[in-house]
């Protein structure tokens, strides 16, 4: 009995319904839509790619909290977006080029209008005052001061 090949696996794989669906989300990915998905490298929301000011930099295994929340909230908003996935340092040595842009080589950043950005809640905070049109965080005084609160039990 022979044995089939990676190649005709996939073939038989993408045959299937759950194939099809899954080869059609990764179309919609690779021009910035379809689903939520840790691999999308461009978020577009129904927006050209000439309007996107923001590049996230995550985890490349998708499994860092901080850059989790930030993508939940990027994802929530509907911002456009540019992602670039940068190992963990458990997962290997960082590219020079994303530590000439940010020393620290710390996960999460964002880069806003050319402006590099650490920290997940000044993160968050600075995405709620560029791109209000989809509120995450409430404005008066005493909803705002419980949130952060919250915000700092992590």
């Amino acid at each position: 009995m022979e044995l089939p090949t990676w190649e005709e696996l996939s073939d038989l794989a993408v045959g299937t319904s759950t194939g099809q669906r899954i080869s059609e989300q990764q179309a919609l990915r690779a021009q910035g839509g379809g689903l939520p998905h840790t691999d999308a490298k461009l978020r577009l929301f129904g927006h050209s790619e000439d309007e996107v000011r923001l590049t996230l930099y995550r985890d490349h295994a998708a499994w860092c909290p901080y850059c989790q929340k930030v993508w939940m909230m990027i994802e929530e908003k509907q911002i456009p977006c540019k992602i670039e996935k940068i190992n963990m340092r458990s997962y290997g040595d960082k590219p020079d080029w994303f530590l000439q842009k940010v020393p620290s080589g710390l996960l999460p950043v964002i880069e806003l209008d050319n402006k590099m950005i650490t920290e997940s809640l000044v993160i968050m905070q600075i995405l709620e005052a560029e791109f209000p049109d989809r509120p995450m965080i409430p404005s008066d005084p005493r909803s705002l001061d419980r949130v952060n609160n919250l915000l700092q039990l992590e």
